[in-house]
């Protein structure tokens, strides 16, 4: 699901950000948001919002009009003037490669995971699934997953955190408990017996590099027998993020800078509508699949902003989205790219369940044809312009000075 999201972001908006992506929650905090509105408001959307969401999918597909004339069958030099890209230059950062870059992520990535091969001890930051029920049955509040709790630090009830110590990761446990009297946060609990069933899914650990020992690598399951093969490790991966980083960034920049400097004439309004279609389309069937509840709904919760500013953002990012695509198209033709039907099903065929699709054609159904062929078409031009586009690395001010 996180890659069918990511590809909605993408697949979109290209190059250009917009708050309501940006600033996007992960799948589980948004699930926790829409979570606790539910249950502070009793219901997610009326029955009108939900019969407006599902009416809304039940439209003609602009692409499906008999004047449609699809991006690629349009005269494009009557709208785009292309920037000279041939002699065009960037200038990129590339990430420092430091003894403090390297240390930052040993300590951080390299020796922070889980520990599954023993039991939980007092101390321990343990992942774990629980489900708490009065009489059978299941009371508000008293349910998570993947909930990290520090063993010992009394944040549960009386007895839970005692009742996890010598339980396997893997391993559950029912735990029969008594809430306190006078419990505060819910009057119907208090002095209730209760039971909680609690599943160990991990225990987090880190160690830190200045002081590891080849037991707490074994622990972690590293295959590192020492500090200096953990060092070489960490080495390799921060000099390959940064070579991934610097060639990342240098596309990005030739792009903004080729449409900053492309020029286009007008950009014909039913592509925006179409963008727009496509992508609402695709919010409709994702959030229903992902968090069972209606677009506006979703908007709502999320972003904090209302339906119509949510969508008056997004026409802007569409608007955007659509004048890139158009300077793509401008320099696939120029510098002889074809994207053929052929190929853009063979490429759906591929990816199709990688994204959670039966098939390349539902796919393509459903983030539309153009969204999918300009995604096809941008990755092609873009390996063109890298070979063309001289990229300069930037000089640190270290060595200016």
């Amino acid at each position: 699901m996180k890659k069918k999201l990511a590809m909605m972001c993408v697949a979109s908006v290209l190059l250009v950000g917009v708050s309501a992506c940006g600033g996007h929650k992960s799948d589980e905090e948004t699930q926790e948001t829409i979570q606790a509105s539910e249950t502070s408001e009793g219901s997610t959307a009326s029955e009108e919002e939900h019969a407006d969401s599902e009416a809304s999918t039940e439209f003609e597909r602009v692409s499906d009009r008999e004047d449609y004339i699809g991006l690629q069958d349009l005269d494009i030099d009557a709208y785009v003037s292309l920037a000279d890209y041939k002699n065009m230059k960037v200038s990129v950062a590339r990430p420092e490669v430091d003894d403090e870059s390297i240390l930052q992520y040993i300590d951080g990535e390299l020796l922070a995971g889980s520990i599954t091969n023993r039991a939980v001890q007092e101390g321990d930051v343990a992942d774990i699934d629980f489900v708490g029920k009065r009489d059978g049955v299941a009371f508000d509040g008293g349910s998570a997953s993947g909930f990290k709790l520090t063993i010992g630090s009394g944040q549960f009830i009386p007895g839970f955190e005692d009742g996890l110590v010598g339980v396997m990761p893997g391993d559950t446990v029912d735990l029969n408990l008594t809430f306190p009297e006078g419990y505060q946060q819910s009057a119907e609990l208090a002095g209730q017996e209760v039971v909680f069933t609690v599943t160990v899914n991990s225990i987090a650990f880190s160690a830190a590099y200045a002081t590891v020992t080849p037991e707490e690598l074994e622990a972690l399951g590293l295959p590192y027998t020492s500090k200096e093969e953990v060092w070489e490790a960490g080495t390799k991966e921060v000099e390959n993020y940064a070579e991934e980083t610097f060639a990342a960034n240098a596309k990005t920049a030739i792009v903004q800078k080729l449409v900053a400097e492309s020029e286009v004439r007008s950009i014909p309004e039913y592509f925006v509508e179409e963008e727009a279609q496509n992508y609402n389309l695709y919010m409709e069937t994702f959030i229903k699949a992902m968090f069972d509840v209606d677009v506006d709904t979703y908007i709502r919760m999320v972003y904090s902003i209302t339906p119509d500013e949510f969508y008056r953002q997004m026409n802007e990012v569409h608007t955007e989205t659509i004048r890139q695509y158009m300077v793509m198209e401008a320099l696939a033709r120029a510098e002889g790219i074809e994207v053929t039907e052929e190929m853009i099903n063979e490429k759906a065929d591929e990816e199709a369940a990688e994204y959670g699709y039966a098939s390349g054609q539902e796919l393509i159904d459903s983030v539309g044809f153009t969204t999918y062929r300009m995604s096809i078409v941008r990755e092609k031009v873009i390996e063109r312009l890298m070979e063309i586009v001289s990229v300069e690395e930037e000089e640190t001010q270290e060595a200016e000075s």
